[in-house]
């Protein structure tokens, strides 16, 4: 047996290490009673009528079972749909060594649905050597062999689709490979399992993208690109919440000096060309590949690479920059902001991790407390920011930096009804919010993840509902071979 502990941040998706259990402590709910449910219990219980005292058994356990089911079902029910029931689940190939080697193609995930073993919806991504999906495209080789399952290959599928653990009378078309126990913050256990060799899969997609006119739909969100540039946004809904588009698009500005600090300068959405260069398009998630080219005077000064992440309830930003030296050097001092600009959100609220204690109110001017966020730095592992719409809409935003990079980190914020900051659709800063990098490399490898979740409402403690939010349940993975 194999657990992996919940990964607390994103960056622990690239480096989390499996820990390998030695022992498992055998309590009395894993006997045949408690296991199997009473639809078993019931069945075992008229097989043989000859077995007096064994039927006498199994109806005391039956009685018992059917006095406490109704606390039984209400366990196993998401206590919290906003956070848990959509939630995305990544497992490396290191923490399912009974898969490692074999072909993609012939592994699928199932688990126990209305008391068969069905196909549930997953897919496996291939990993380049940098720690970002594969695309042969983009020139950074595969850590691996393309086509077959490597340890840092990941497995997604989401936490809705556990079901209960299957018995032995519920028979898969495939071969077993592995449980995957999955125990969530309030104890409660799910399990899917790893199949090789089987025919069935799901047809069901949770993310659905059109690569003609670069438009991500989920059953929550719809998102449509610009097919010029694919940092802009041509539209944005949200299905469940009550008024006009909320969010306007997303804004990347750059600040510096040219040359020296005597002539300062600002780069812009137009500026930034973001051209796609690849899609891998899964049940759980899209992922597009784009280069981004910096342009300053009709000269390319930076090249990055820009890979959108789409899940149902969420969308990852992940920028990866080597910077030539001499390039740097045009900019003096240069600032990096990337941020989202929202469409006439008054009556919202905005909290953030460094404050205010009372949430600042979105009015079209700037408040004390909103000017307060702007001048308090961010804490490179402490920086979410908490959007309430108020409406049936929530955005939660985290930023992380990759490697080793540690520069300085501050809030972008405005609160303002007149502004006119192009690219945009709609006037008006109401309000945009974001991360500003205050501090540049002056050369090398420089990344980040900028994180943005989508709810209808996220209530209670913000300071509990954002670190789970990026929390996965505690994994344990069983050899079933």
């Amino acid at each position: 047996m194999i657990a992996v502990s919940g990964w607390r941040n994103l960056s622990a998706i690239y480096d989390s290490k499996p820990i390998k259990r030695t022992t498992m402590k055998k309590d009395i709910t894993d006997c045949a009673p408690f296991q199997y449910g009473w639809k078993k219990l019931y069945r075992s219980l008229t097989q043989d009528r000859g077995q007096r005292l064994c039927k006498q058994i199994s109806a005391i356990a039956l009685f018992a079972h059917l006095l406490q089911a109704p606390l039984a079902w209400a366990a196993n029910e998401p206590l919290d749909s906003q956070l848990d029931e959509y939630k995305p689940i990544l497992l490396a190939g290191e923490a399912l060594p009974e898969a490692l080697g074999k072909q993609l193609h012939d592994i699928s995930l199932q688990a126990v649905v209305d008391g068969e073993m069905e196909a549930i919806p997953f897919q496996i991504d291939e990993y380049n050597t940098g720690g970002a999906v594969y695309f042969k495209a983009l020139g950074v080789p595969i850590d691996g062999t393309e086509g077959v399952m490597d340890v840092n290959d990941k497995l997604l599928f989401l936490m809705k689709d556990a079901g209960d653990r299957r018995t032995g009378d519920q028979l898969s078309d495939g071969r077993m490979l592995a449980e995957i126990e999955l125990e969530d913050t309030y104890g409660n256990l799910r399990y899917v399992y790893l199949v090789e060799g089987s025919r069935l899969r799901s047809e069901e997609q949770y993310v659905r993208y059109s690569t003609d006119v670069g438009q991500v739909e989920t059953d929550f969100y719809s998102l449509v690109y610009n097919r010029e540039n694919q940092l802009n946004w041509d539209d944005f809904s949200y299905g469940a919440f009550k008024g006009e588009l909320p969010l306007d698009t997303m804004k990347i500005r750059m600040t510096g000096g040219l040359l020296t600090d005597l002539t300062s300068i600002t780069l812009n959405n137009k500026n930034f060309i973001a051209t796609p260069i690849g899609e891998h398009v899964g049940p759980i998630r899209t992922t597009s590949q784009m280069k981004v080219m910096i342009w300053l005077f009709n000269l390319p000064i930076m090249d990055v690479s820009y890979q959108a992440h789409h899940y149902p309830k969420s969308m990852l930003y992940d920028v990866r920059i080597v910077m030539p030296e001499v390039r740097r050097k045009i900019l003096s001092d240069p600032k990096l902001s990337i941020s989202l600009d929202a469409n006439n959100l008054i009556g919202s609220t905005v909290k953030t991790a460094i404050g205010p204690i009372e949430p600042a109110a979105v009015d079209g001017r700037l408040s004390s407390n909103e000017k307060g966020m702007l001048n308090t730095p961010l804490e490179p592992d402490r920086n979410w920011i908490w959007l309430s719409s108020h409406r049936d809409m929530d955005v939660l935003a985290f930023f992380d930096y990759l490697g080793n990079t540690r520069e300085p980190l501050s809030i972008v914020y405005d609160d303002n009804a007149d502004v006119s900051d192009p690219p945009e659709r709609f006037k008006g800063a109401l309000p945009q919010a974001g991360y500003r990098i205050d501090r540049i490399p002056a050369s090398g490898f420089f990344g980040f993840i900028v994180s943005v979740y989508l709810s209808e409402g996220y209530e209670g403690d913000p300071e509990k509902f954002t670190e789970a939010a990026r929390s996965i349940p505690a994994i344990r993975v069983l050899d079933m071979r």
